[in-house]
Parts: structure tokens; sequence; C-alpha cells
């Protein structure tokens, strides 16, 4: 493993393969001295999720470390959350980025802190919040993406990402992943796993 540690990148839907945006922060991971991983489960349609994300979940956690990072983008901010929930995987930290999850999540105790990237731009995760209340989706779904992390835990810091001092300002769902943003927000993500502390 690389000296800053490990690093799972968890895509979204209606995406697969190397093109994704959240495989773009690649280089800005290997960059920090982390190890990547990019567990790319194939392209799935929002209404595959119910279904599918439980799948994925029980897959992906026969390759999870004590001490890993997870990254995801979009639903697999949902799958992550599912993970986390599902199985006891104790690991290093969580970065979620615009995260079709729900906004009053509970972090469990096996994950010493979450941070969520958000920008108020994002209306994708607002129409998932919607699917998510009809039961069309996974039922994690919300709005995280667009209006950050609500309830009481210190240890789950919202990040918006459309009103960060000395950063660029971002408005979508996978705007942070544009070139022109990711080069500062790429080593931003990068520097807050590794200077978070590991308990």
């Amino acid at each position: 493993m690389a000296g800053a540690g490990r690093v799972h990148l968890v895509h979204g839907i209606h995406t697969a393969g190397q093109g994704v945006p959240i495989y773009r922060l690649l280089g800005h991971l290997v960059g920090a001295g982390f190890e990547v991983r990019y567990p790319d489960y194939g392209w799935i349609a929002a209404v595959e999720t119910r279904v599918l994300n439980p799948v994925i979940v029980d897959v992906l956690a026969a390759y999870i470390d004590e001490g890993d990072y997870l990254v995801g983008h979009s639903n697999g901010c949902a799958i992550i959350y599912d993970l986390l929930t599902r199985h006891e995987v104790k690991v290093g930290g969580v970065a979620f980025v615009n995260a079709a999850l729900e906004r009053t999540i509970t972090r469990p105790a096996w994950c010493p802190w979450i941070d969520v990237y958000f920008n108020a731009g994002d209306e994708i995760t607002e129409a998932a919040k919607i699917a998510a209340d009809v039961g069309i989706v996974d039922p994690a779904w919300g709005e995280m993406g667009h209006a950050g992390y609500e309830g009481p835990d210190p240890c789950i810091t919202s990040i918006d990402c459309g009103a960060t001092l000395g950063m660029p300002q971002v408005s979508g769902h996978s705007t942070f992943f544009l070139p022109e943003y990711l080069t500062a927000w790429g080593p931003y993500l990068a520097k807050r796993l590794l200077n978070h502390p590991t308990e």
C-alpha cells in the first residue's frame, strides 16, 4: 500500500469506465501518495439502484480493508453509506462529492469522519430526493449534494463548493470534476484526506 493509504473511488449512475467524472481524481490522489482503487460496477439507471445497490455493496465490502478511505460521487455516495451501515468496516474516512444521499445521515462509529462536498446548483440531487420520496430508487437517496449535511455530528463537515474562500465556485452535479475546477478541488480533497485525524 502507498504511504498515504488506499482510496476507493465509487462512481455514480449513467456512467462507467475510465471516462466517469470521479476517475479524474486519480492523478491528484496518486500525487498525494495514495494507492487508488476504482471498482467500476458498470452503467446502471436510477431505477435500478433500489435492487442493484445492495448487490454492489456486498461485492465491494470484500475489497475494503481497515483504514481505507472511500470517496464517492452521486449514487456512489449512497453505495458507500449503505456499505458503512450494513458492514462494520473500520475505514479511515469518507468524502462525499455531490451525494445523492439523504441529508440527515447517521455516521457509524467505525467511520471517524465524513466530508460532504456540495453546492446549491446541484439540481440532480434535488431530483434524487423526489425519486426517493416516491420509492423508485435506493431509499438512502436525497439532496445532500445540493444542500449539504443536516445534523449535529461535528465529525461530518459540509464544504460548500460554491462559496469556499479562495476556491473556484462550483455549480452543478459533476462540475467539481471539470479540469478548470478540479485543478484546485482535487488537491484540496486529497489534502483533507491526508490531514484528518485517524481516530
